[in-house]
């Protein structure tokens, strides 16, 4: 992994990036309705099933990801199945560390 790139933590914790490459474990917050993403960038994540894993675990009931047609259509709309599979298999996993 590069310096900038940014550790993946396969868990269902929330990281806060602190100075000098640290990063802290912080609360989740406690929701008491429904939760909708309306403007996610799945495309540009480092692991994009786990993003979904992840809200599935603290029940974000629906994801919408931003995409530009010609720059990320191609990679968004042909890999969305296969992220879609391995979330299922990565929340049951997450679900199970708990």
């Amino acid at each position: 992994m590069s310096e900038s790139a940014e550790p993946v933590f396969f868990d269902t914790l929330f990281h806060r990036k602190r100075k000098h490459g640290k990063w802290d474990t912080v609360d989740a917050p406690q929701l008491e309705g429904l939760v909708a993403d309306t403007h996610a960038h799945l495309q540009l994540l480092n692991d994009p099933a786990l993003a979904l894993a992840r809200c599935a675990a603290h029940g974000v009931g629906f994801l919408c990801t931003i995409t530009d047609v010609y720059e990320d259509g191609p990679v968004t709309y042909d890999r969305l199945d296969a992220w879609r599979h391995e979330a299922a298999v990565d929340v049951a996993r997450l679900v199970h560390r708990c």
